[in-house]
């Protein structure tokens, strides 16, 4: 569920044994634009890990109210985004029908497709999702709220469901054994859990700061996954890996409860995250000797991919703008900073503008979009 679990406890073996392995002091709590006079909140991002399981988890949280308190655009732009919705809704297809429930959904959302889709005459959709849009050519209950226990009663949804589905949102859960349970409580006998996932160890490996944050709580790499869905209930029928370190795409059906709890990955992962402080430790000290001095500077993406950077100890000093492609932010601002958001188009004007560029594994699409297109005389660091 989606409810705010303000313990530190390990889902696996639940034990409350953590210690700390590293932290960013005063971090912005929300990744995304807002107007220039906001009052923007900070806490300490603590990378924290259980001695026992070696799981890893960001504390404290953020209120769920003051994390969401508006969309950012996720998974909104590009063709990378374009390309993971068509398969996963390809992966999906077969068992689109009967009676659905979409978690979330956004602009990751499946019913998207169902224009599409041939068979939808044969789906009955029940979507909770906040920001969610009515469908008119299929039959379409939305419930323009969270998924938790309280909306489930309200809007009266029974354990009588073929599928469940969602996308990119069981990374944002902060009690993912509790919601993996009531999935499979309300799904019929050997009903199907059909999701997509980051493959956030890819994403840390390679030093993504899109990776573990406020947002996602949880390292929830894919054998922590796969033990989770275990010992609730799931079987995991088939996988499917989106590009080398985007998503995993899991279909999964209702099956008995496995109790398995050997799960320690204590010195994999805590020498998996201090590489990763020290990568991003590296990089802030290049980044800032390569830009000292210089003159029409960039940083791209109005996200967590900039704020990883500033609050890390980028020198902002000589930063003319941040870049993005989303239209909604333009002349907002980035959350927690002064720095005014321009789209990508800003480039024309400057001769041998210098971007920096850290937004993971949409850096080549963004990367080839600017000098085909815009400035081919952008220099990236």
């Amino acid at each position: 569920m989606i409810d705010s679990d303000r313990k530190l406890i390990c889902p696996i073996t639940k034990s409350k044994s953590f210690i700390n392995i590293f932290s960013i002091k005063k971090f912005p709590i929300y990744m995304g634009v807002v107007e220039k006079k906001y009052n923007a909140e900070f806490k300490n991002l603590n990378f924290k890990i259980n001695k026992k399981s070696g799981t890893v988890q960001i504390y404290p949280r953020v209120t769920l109210k003051k994390l969401y308190f508006k969309s950012h655009g996720s998974g909104k732009i590009g063709k990378l985004w374009n390309d993971h919705h068509k398969q996963f809704f390809h992966f999906s297809k077969k068992y689109l029908n009967n009676k659905i429930l979409e978690i979330g959904g956004g602009h990751n959302s499946v019913s998207n497709m169902f224009d599409h889709f041939k068979e939808k005459n044969t789906v009955d959709l029940i979507s909770f999702d906040p920001n969610g849009k009515k469908l008119k050519n299929v039959k379409h209950r939305l419930v323009k709220d969270f998924f938790n226990n309280k909306n489930l009663k309200k809007f009266k949804i029974k354990s009588d469901l073929n599928l469940i589905i969602h996308s990119h949102l069981i990374e944002h859960i902060y009690s993912p054994k509790k919601f993996l349970l009531k999935i499979n409580s309300l799904l019929l006998k050997n009903g199907y859990h059909i999701f997509s996932v980051p493959n956030l160890k890819k994403m840390v490996l390679n030093g993504f700061a899109n990776a573990v944050n406020f947002e996602h709580p949880f390292f929830l790499d894919e054998k922590m996954l796969d033990l989770l869905l275990h010992q609730t209930g799931f079987s995991i029928i088939k996988k499917k890996y989106f590009k080398s370190s985007h998503s995993i795409f899991y279909l999964t059906k209702k099956n008995q409860i496995k109790r398995n709890d050997n799960f320690n990955f204590f010195l994999e992962n805590k020498k998996i995250f201090l590489n990763l402080k020290k990568r991003w430790t590296d990089d802030i000290n290049f980044l800032n000797l390569n830009i000292a001095n210089k003159k029409n500077i960039f940083i791209f993406g109005a996200h967590i991919f900039s704020q990883n950077l500033i609050f890390n100890g980028l020198d902002i000093d000589n930063i003319k703008y941040i870049l993005d492609n989303d239209p909604d932010k333009k002349n907002k601002f980035l959350y927690g900073t002064n720095i005014k958001v321009k789209e990508t188009e800003i480039l024309k004007k400057y001769k041998n503008p210098i971007v920096i560029l850290r937004a993971g594994a949409y850096n080549n699409e963004i990367k080839k979009s600017i000098i085909n297109k815009i400035n081919s005389k952008t220099i990236f660091i």
